[in-house]
């Protein structure tokens, strides 16, 4: 995209998005349901598994997502945008802000699985049923969830979505990209967590404008959950060695040191009012319009409404499909 394009008015960018966000989500669901709707049968399902193995179960499970990315990008490189130069942080400096990440988004995590309890249990759908399989300890699909989400995720929220809308005020931009990315996931306690990584993640690129940056912290903040997810059920098959002990516990050792160090960083970053932010640009919504033009831009009505049914249908058993 070329840096001298005149950019679209704040009102036309968050419509064009929220266009995006419900082709990528109707596209993706569609491609999904055509997909796994032969395998609907839990028996259908484990006889696909065993021909293609988990990790290439797992991996057929992107490529519904991935063919809705593509339908995002599609859209949104419509929109014209002025390229921003970033400036460099300091490893340290990232490394507090992912503690601060971490910690925001085990609180989040804890009431969110408070809340799901609270709830009726959900039906699985094929893809929740393939997750199953992959978290019984195949490197495979734990290798695939490591590198596939990072990458997509990053690509669609920070680079794709903070890049068209930073010009508006960055703090409209990283607020929406969070809440955006919270609701795709369309699972309460993914949701509640994953917002709280968004900002963090979002706050990262628009100072460093290097998605590489939010994929690594992306890559090892999937890399500290889904070890445990992965060691876990191991032991409970029977495997008790001095190893795998020793791994579990520095799993857990690292969880809470990341809490902790995440709960002071975050003080501090407060109390030194280190979170900076450029809200003055000449195409700056101003306060008083932000709610209305983003938040009820028809568009992104809509993209909420939709990843809310599903959670809604996720936590009282309502199967669409």
């Amino acid at each position: 995209m070329k840096d001298n394009v005149a950019p679209f008015t704040a009102k036309k960018t968050y419509l064009i998005i929220g266009l995006a966000f419900i082709a990528q989500m109707l596209i993706a669901i569609l491609a999904s349901f055509l997909i796994f709707r032969p395998f609907s049968d839990a028996e259908k399902l484990k006889q696909l598994v065993s021909v293609i193995t988990p990790a290439g179960a797992f991996l057929l499970m992107y490529v519904p997502r991935v063919i809705g990315v593509i339908a995002f990008w599609l859209i949104v490189r419509a929109i014209p945008f002025k390229r921003q130069p970033g400036s460099k942080m300091g490893f340290g400096t990232i490394l507090q802000l992912f503690f601060i990440m971490y910690a925001f988004s085990s609180v989040a995590n804890i009431i969110g699985i408070g809340m799901n309890m609270l709830s009726p249990a959900g039906t699985q759908t094929p893809t929740d049923q393939i997750s199953g399989m992959i978290s019984t300890g195949n490197i495979g699909g734990f290798i695939i969830v490591l590198m596939l989400a990072p990458v997509f995720e990053e690509l669609v929220f920070r680079k794709m979505l903070l890049d068209r809308t930073a010009g508006f005020g960055e703090t409209n931009a990283i607020l929406f990209s969070a809440i955006c990315f919270g609701l795709f996931h369309e699972n309460l306690t993914q949701s509640l967590y994953t917002f709280g990584i968004g900002l963090i993640l979002g706050y990262v690129y628009i100072k460093t404008r290097n998605v590489f940056v939010t994929m690594i912290m992306h890559f090892v903040f999937n890399f500290m959950g889904t070890s445990a997810m992965y060691v876990l059920p191991m032991m409970e098959k029977g495997g008790r060695s001095p190893a795998l002990i020793a791994v579990v516990a520095l799993i857990m050792c690292a969880m809470v040191v990341s809490n902790v160090l995440g709960i002071i960083f975050l003080i501090k970053w407060i109390r030194n009012k280190k979170f900076v932010l450029n809200n003055n640009t000449e195409h700056c919504i101003q306060k008083k319009d932000v709610f209305k033009t983003i938040y009820l831009s028809a568009s992104v009505v809509v993209f909420f409404a939709l990843c809310l049914f599903s959670i809604v249908a996720s936590l009282f058993n309502i199967k669409v499909f």
